[in-house]
């Protein structure tokens, strides 16, 4: 282990650099890819993770996290079927809704034509969303499950 220079403000280490510009406040590691990795690989990391764990043992935490593989989209990006399964509203009406029963199509293009905005105001459980925000849909986790430690994929050799 060698010693770097402590940097001034200490949480502007290493790991802070390693996470670059994101915003991200957790790091996943994927079970499978790490009990592919050589044994000697697998032990210093165990190490580093009890290291951890007993440097903040006194800290209360979480019991279990849920992780999703997902890809991440932009809301003003996304298609209706993306909104949709994302669980985002867009108001294209500001707020006004077309509620007569019995009505002609020219009378729905007049509604619509005085009421229709130029861009929607996104909602989630009723509370407005940035167009510029980025969420998270759901997907397919590329990496096969570890399967009670069965699953091996060779890493790339360097």
């Amino acid at each position: 282990m060698t010693n770097s220079p402590r940097p001034a403000n200490v949480t502007d280490g290493p790991i802070h650099t390693w996470f670059s510009l994101s915003y991200t406040n957790y790091q996943v590691l994927h079970r499978t890819l790490m009990q592919s990795m050589p044994t000697e690989w697998q032990e210093r990391m165990v190490a580093c993770l009890e290291e951890l764990q007993t440097a903040f043992s006194h800290i209360p935490q979480a019991e279990v996290y849920a992780v999703q593989a997902s890809t991440e989209h932009i809301v003003r990006e996304m298609a209706e079927p993306e909104l949709k399964r994302a669980g985002i509203d867009a108001d294209w009406y500001g707020g006004e809704v077309f509620t007569k029963a019995a009505t002609t199509q020219e009378e729905f293009d007049e509604w619509r034509a005085k009421h229709e905005t130029d861009a929607p105001t996104y909602y989630r459980d009723g509370q407005e969303l940035d167009p510029h925000e980025r969420v998270l849909l759901p997907a397919t986790d590329p990496v096969p499950h570890y399967n009670r430690g069965r699953t091996f994929i060779a890493p790339k050799e360097s």
